[in-house]
């Protein structure tokens, strides 16, 4: 569960397993661009706390427990992807999972940034997809 608050208020967390090489992002509520932003850059804390395992690792943004974002948090999100200067940073693969029908058209919109991205309804499906090997 969360075991952070951001500075507005929203639970979440950012979980890293050095042996797995994955950073997970739990999150619940109506995140703003604010919390997006301070979120991203716990993320990329954990990211870089796996040294050289950067660029090998896999991340779960799980937004099962977010209803919906606002408009100006998505376009963050797509912003975020399509800067070049923490491309490095990125993982390998990347799930997102999303419970509605409306948070999947919001991450099929940050697919077209980052087409890699993989979207679930399911954590566990997303974790294994992840940690498959291949």
């Amino acid at each position: 569960m969360p075991d952070s608050v951001s500075q507005s208020g929203i639970p979440h967390s950012v979980e890293v397993d050095p042996g797995r090489k994955l950073i997970v992002l739990t999150m619940s509520g109506v995140i703003s661009p604010e919390d997006a932003a301070w979120m991203a850059e716990e993320v990329r804390a954990g990211v870089r706390s796996l040294g050289s395992a950067v660029g090998q690792h896999v991340t779960l943004y799980d937004f099962s427990d977010v209803p919906v974002a606002p408009q100006a948090t998505v376009e963050q999100l797509c912003e975020t992807f399509r800067n070049d200067a923490i491309r490095h940073l990125w993982a390998r693969k990347l799930a997102i999972v999303t419970t509605t029908a409306l948070g999947r058209m919001q991450v099929a919109r940050v697919k077209e940034v980052r087409p890699d991205i993989e979207i679930f309804q399911d954590r566990a499906a997303a974790l294994a997809w992840l940690l498959a090997e291949g």
